[in-house]
């Protein structure tokens, strides 16, 4: 096993043929994708109440349809939030398990990131305003800048009311994507990019310029992201396990 902040002698952040494996549970979706120096693979499914059923099968499924075993992969990222605490803590699961098994570096991704990277690759936009559904009457929002084939985030993250999103989007010169635009506050925002939700595909492409950089590292250094902290932990028997078939 490998102790926290310690990284395999291997490890070379500034090898660009990486072999790397991203899981996302953070949305309705459940995702994994797979690239190995220029080849990727993915799989995604709707999974709203069955991700901790299907992530690791599906990791199974993906490694045996891209021919690469475990032992090949050289990093691991997952989609770190916010989002949907319960699918967050399952793909942090997921990720901490192989990680420490196959002594790992690890790499947590934006979920708004994702969705405003998704939007870029489709528009000819240079900003986006990402805004996903918190639920509890709140919205998780960021304002992301298109930098290159990917994007950068403006400012911080952030959880509120809708209506302090709002606010926010005054003087927004840009596009607007995610689900959040579903919800009655923004019914008068154009719903064009509504449906965009994370996705381990484009969450890859933002992992592959993280190992490039060299920010993949120990698990400790890549913690779940829920910007609404406070409700962020389940007692022990509310917690979602990974066996459970019901």
């Amino acid at each position: 096993m490998m102790p926290c902040g310690i990284l395999p002698r291997w490890f070379a952040a500034e090898s660009f043929m990486s072999c790397l494996l991203i899981v996302d549970a953070s949305s309705s979706l459940c995702s994994v994708a797979l690239s190995r120096a220029s080849e990727s693979w993915s799989l995604c499914e709707d999974q709203p109440r069955r991700h901790a059923q299907r992530l690791l099968p599906m990791v199974d499924e993906l490694l045996m349809q891209a021919g690469v075993k475990k032992a090949e992969l050289q990093g691991i990222a997952y989609g770190r939030g916010p989002g949907s605490f319960t699918g967050i803590r399952i793909a942090a699961s997921v990720l901490q398990g192989i990680a420490f098994a196959l002594e790992l570096p690890v790499c947590g991704i934006s979920s708004l990131q994702s969705v405003a990277l998704k939007t870029l690759q489709n528009t000819a936009a240079d900003h986006v305003m990402a805004i996903m559904d918190a639920h509890m009457g709140e919205v998780f929002w960021g304002h992301f800048q298109r930098d290159g084939e990917l994007c950068r985030l403006v400012g911080e993250e952030h959880v509120g009311s809708p209506e302090q999103c709002l606010q926010a989007l005054d003087n927004f010169d840009g596009m607007v994507a995610g689900d959040g635009l579903t919800l009655p506050a923004f019914s008068g925002f154009m719903q064009d990019w509504a449906a965009i939700q994370p996705q381990a595909d484009i969450m890859l492409l933002l992992a592959q310029a993280a190992w490039r950089r060299g920010e993949f590292g120990a698990v400790a250094q890549h913690p779940p992201v829920y910007l609404r902290d406070s409700v962020a932990w389940k007692k022990l028997d509310e917690q979602p396990s990974l066996l459970r078939r019901d």
